[in-house]
């Protein structure tokens, strides 16, 4: 392994951001207007500067670099152009033993909330430059790391670091500098949504386990009521409300990881609760409207989707089996039952009520109450336990609560005067979109999901939830 590669192996920071140009592009100068806005903030803000001397030519390096470390006004002679060496460069050993205790510093000292590196360039990629402490500074765990480059070494300096950068940003483009002060301030936002969203993963796997196991009646709504108060206690001071989205995604992105991971109906559902909510405040504003009928609509939701995804499975079999037991009722026992339309509209409105009330609860209270404020800081501290999924990916069939439906939908057609053979077909279509939909739950790969919102560019649900994997990670064997 080269020397490069050997610092490189270090821990990667949470938000890596690359800011791009070529000599005299303005890198530095637009380096320390961001840290000086921090800083103006009363933020900590921990960096080094490099400062260029007089160039030979365009495009070639300085005859002397000086460094500056952030909030100071030391400048340390840094490089001294030599041809006779390679790299060209002579490094003054003071300076290297300033910059190594500087990061010994860091690590010693809580992470901090922004490290900036001017710059990284072919001289890191020779494993000099700032490359020898670089393995230092990231193991500090800086929450944000912004490094100045040149446009053309983004892809060597990426494969040196071992991760792709989440921005990259021109230097000389006008809005640079507002889009690295407000990706600072949506970094808070975005950690935020990644602790609720674990939080509730969390509630996902205990609460609702407990559930579940005790065979509470009207459970999918008391979990849809949680999820629902949870996005209202995240979505207070969102510069954009409907971010909270995220939260039930993320939610679900653990249910996978757990030992229920394998189930079809709870991921549909935790999902759906996102888009039924922060689509509601997305169009209609954060405000106590908005919540309300936000948390009205998964309520309702809860009430509908085991209905709905039977039916995906069942078809109007589903329905001729319902008329078919209201006609026997009727004719054996005298009992009039309402129609299906009528008895789902009606559990639905209850469900919607009850839900819509605790959302509109939550906007009120606008904080977690105590016992659901423990959570999240237990969450914030990394405390909650690792979780694995167990068992093949085909384990819902073995669940005698997936079979049920067909069984009784069956057993009441055939009572019905039903032929064997329709049966037969009813059979093979439940067990057919069974085997679709579980293939693809299987195909989801929550652990990956970090990394191909990446790619997407959406670096904050990356962040938010690549966070919540992490802390819920099961212990290494």
């Amino acid at each position: 392994m080269s020397e490069a590669s050997v610092h490189a192996a270090a821990p990667i920071p949470s938000l890596l951001i690359a800011v791009t140009g070529g000599p005299g592009a303005s890198k530095t100068s637009v380096l320390a207007e961001l840290a000086a806005g921090q800083l103006a903030r009363g933020l900590r803000v921990e960096g080094i500067l490099a400062l260029a001397g007089r160039r030979r030519q365009p495009g070639q390096g300085a005859e002397e670099y000086w460094l500056r470390l952030i909030g100071t006004d030391q400048e340390l002679s840094w490089a001294i152009r030599d041809e006779s060496l390679i790299p060209p460069y002579y490094f003054e050993p003071e300076t290297e033993r300033k910059l190594h205790a500087w990061a010994e510093r860091l690590a010693a000292l809580p992470p901090t909330p922004l490290l900036i590196l001017d710059e990284f360039g072919k001289l890191e990629l020779m494993g000099r430059g700032l490359l020898p402490v670089w393995k230092k500074l990231a193991g500090a765990r800086p929450q944000i790391v912004v490094i100045a480059l040149r446009a053309d070494l983004v892809r060597p300096i990426e494969d040196l670091l071992g991760r792709k950068f989440d921005l990259c940003l021109a230097a000389a483009a006008p809005d640079t500098l507002p889009r690295l002060l407000r990706t600072t301030e949506d970094f808070g936002e975005w950690t935020r949504l990644g602790l609720v969203g674990g939080a509730a993963g969390g509630l996902e796997m205990t609460v609702g386990a407990m559930l579940h196991a005790a065979r509470i009646p009207a459970r999918g709504l008391v979990m849809s009521s949680l999820q629902g108060a949870m996005m209202t206690f995240a979505g207070f001071g969102l510069t954009q409300p409907g971010r909270v989205i995220w939260v039930p995604f993320i939610s679900a992105g653990l249910k996978a990881l757990s030992p229920a991971g394998s189930r079809v109906r709870p991921m549909i559902a935790i999902c759906a609760q996102g888009l039924l909510y922060g689509g509601t405040v997305q169009l209609l504003g954060w405000n106590a409207l908005a919540v309300t009928l936000g948390g009205a609509l998964i309520g309702a939701w809860s009430a509908l989707q085991g209905l709905l995804l039977q039916y995906l499975f069942l078809g109007e079999e589903l329905i001729r089996a319902y008329d078919s037991t209201v006609l026997w009722l009727a004719g054996e026992w005298g009992v009039t039952a309402p129609s299906l339309p009528w008895v789902m509209g009606a559990w639905a409105g209850l469900c919607a009520l009850c839900a819509g009330g605790v959302a509109a609860t939550a906007w009120k209270l606008r904080a977690p109450p105590a016992a659901l404020r423990r959570i999240i800081e237990r969450e914030k501290a990394g405390a909650a336990a690792g979780t694995r999924r167990v068992g093949g990916r085909w384990r819902e069939f073995t669940h005698w609560q997936f079979w049920l439906p067909l069984l009784l939908v069956s057993g009441i057609l055939l009572a019905a005067g039903r032929s064997w053979e329709s049966i037969a077909w009813l059979a093979l279509r439940f067990v057919a979109v069974g085997f679709l939909l579980m293939t693809l739950v299987s195909c989801l790969r929550p652990a990956r999901w970090a990394d191909y919102l990446r790619k997407l560019g959406w670096w904050g649900p990356a962040l938010a939830l690549g966070g919540a994997l992490r802390r819920r990670e099961a212990p290494k064997e």
